[in-house]
This record gives C-alpha cells, structure tokens and sequence, in this order.
C-alpha cells in the first residue's frame, strides 16, 4: 500500500489498479471498506459497465471486455511519489492487447490540499490509430459520513448548478441502457433524498449535461462530501440495495454503458466514447473535498 498525508488528510492507495483504499479525516475513513461489496474505489478503463456478450466491435474485428474494463485488474507502476503526492500510470501489456489493441498510458495523480483529495487523469494514445474509450472513477463512500449515527435515507445528493428537472439513462435490462432518458424519480430540481429503493434498477446515470458538482450531505449532520464534475459529461450513483452495505457510490464518468441489444456495439460509433488521434492525450480531474 501506497500512503499520502497533510496535516488533516491520510489516504491509502493499492497499487493493484491505483486504488484508494482508506481516505481518513479527523481519525474517520471516508472510503467504503465493507465486505458486502468487495471494491473501494476502482479506475474504470477503457470500458464504462458491460459490454453485450461481453464483446465489442472495432475495425471489423470482434474482441471480449468484461465489465468495466480492465485497469482496476493489475499492478500499476508508480512514476512519481511526494508526501502529499503521487503518481502511477498503467501501460498496455499482452494480454491488454488481446482484448483492447492499443499501446496507451493511462495515469492517475492524486494530490491533497488542506481537506481537499485532487483525483488527475491522463490517458495517451501511443499508437497509430485513433483509439476510443471509456474512462472512469467509481470511489464508494461510507453513509453514514465519518461515524455518523444515521440512516442512510437522512442523507441526500445535491447536484449544481440546480437544474429544472434531474433526467437519467433508463437501465433495462440491469446493467445495460435502453436508450431513453426519463426523470429520476423523487428528485426535486438538482436535490435528490437517498433511499435504497431508488437503486432498485441498478445503478443511476445521471444525464444533464453542464453539471459542475455532486455533494452528500444530512441536514442531521455536518459531514459533507463533494466532488466536481466539469471535466466529466456524466455522474453515476450506485449502491447496493442490501441495508448492511453502507455505502455510495459517486462516480464522475467520461462514458457510457452499451444500450442492451442483440448486435455488439462498435467503439467508434458508441455513445459517451471518447476519441484520441495517435500521440494525443487528455486530461480528466475531480476534487474531493471532506468536511
């Protein structure tokens, strides 16, 4: 395990898929460390949820992706290490290859600021064809905040800027989009109250574009977190509907899943992909802050 620290901030990260793993405040872990669901808070590269049959499309060619890609599956390398500070990239290998046939360089830096957690992003085409993708960050947080003694439905999520109406990427079947958008059912403009019914579709895709921030919060409480969205068209909320699994999933995403049909989807046509010529790269950033 990696560790960063400041005078308020301790972070754990592992370097099997560069993943934070604790994320202490005032001696309280923010990050979700239960066993109901196994993960933290993966890196999700080059694919956003599952693919039909597990298999996509690209150049005429028929390859496997499995749900959410595959950066969270290995070891990363670290690049560059400060006390508040580091930095760790994934390149291709064989087996990438063989699944995803581009020689790339994803890296994450994660950088803290007084009670603030920068999450940076730069993923690099090095090959000779334009390279889609999907890129990411599925960090689940404890609810209650920090030890709180409370329910997970005195919680709510707060979007800006406020919105007339929250809409969503209908799910259905359970993982996949249908390709509608409709309302998200409860919320009132940008506010939306927790409950573990609303994830009883799966997971909620949030698509309004121009959203620059997500927070939980309770008005029981002066526990926050925040994450900013500018450089993200989508924000995910995920959890499981277990009542033992005390979590949240806020998910600042730059793709999409595949719409459920019985033709696998190709990659540079998909919606939500991103497209990098060969030498380019692009830059993706969220800050955590924790009250």
């Amino acid at each position: 395990m990696l560790t960063i620290e400041n005078n308020q901030l301790k972070v754990e990260i592992n370097e099997v898929g560069a993943q934070l793993t604790h994320v202490g405040l005032l001696n309280a872990d923010y990050i979700w460390n239960g066993s109901e669901w196994e993960r933290h808070a993966p890196i999700l590269f080059p694919a956003i949820g599952r693919s039909n049959d597990n298999k996509y499309i690209l150049n005429g060619k028929t390859y496997e992706m499995k749900q959410h890609g595959f950066a969270r599956d290995y070891p990363w390398t670290v690049v560059d290490k400060g006390d508040d500070r580091v930095s760790l990239t994934l390149t291709e290998n064989e087996e990438t290859l063989a699944v995803y046939p581009f020689h790339f360089s994803l890296m994450v830096t994660y950088t803290l600021e007084a009670n603030q957690l920068k999450v940076e992003f730069l993923v690099k085409n090095n090959s000779e064809e334009t390279m889609p993708f999907g890129l990411g960050f599925h960090p689940g947080f404890n609810v209650p905040i920090a030890g709180d003694e409370l329910k997970f439905s005195d919680h709510e999520l707060t979007l800006s800027p406020e919105v007339t109406e929250l809409t969503q990427f209908q799910i259905d079947p359970i993982p996949f989009r249908n390709g509608k958008v409709i309302p998200v059912p409860n919320a009132q403009k940008g506010t939306l109250p927790l409950s573990y019914s609303e994830f009883d579709d799966g997971l909620i895709i949030i698509n309004n574009p121009g959203l620059t921030g997500i927070e939980l919060s309770s008005a029981k409480s002066e526990h926050k977190i925040s994450l900013t969205l500018e450089d993200f068209p989508y924000v995910a909320l995920w959890t499981m509907t277990d009542p033992e699994a005390k979590f949240l999933c806020m998910e600042p995403f730059a793709g999409l899943p595949d719409i459920k049909s019985s033709e696998l989807t190709d990659w540079m046509e998909k919606e939500g992909n991103n497209f990098l010529a060969p030498d380019e790269n692009s830059h993706f950033s969220t800050t955590i802050t924790l009250e």
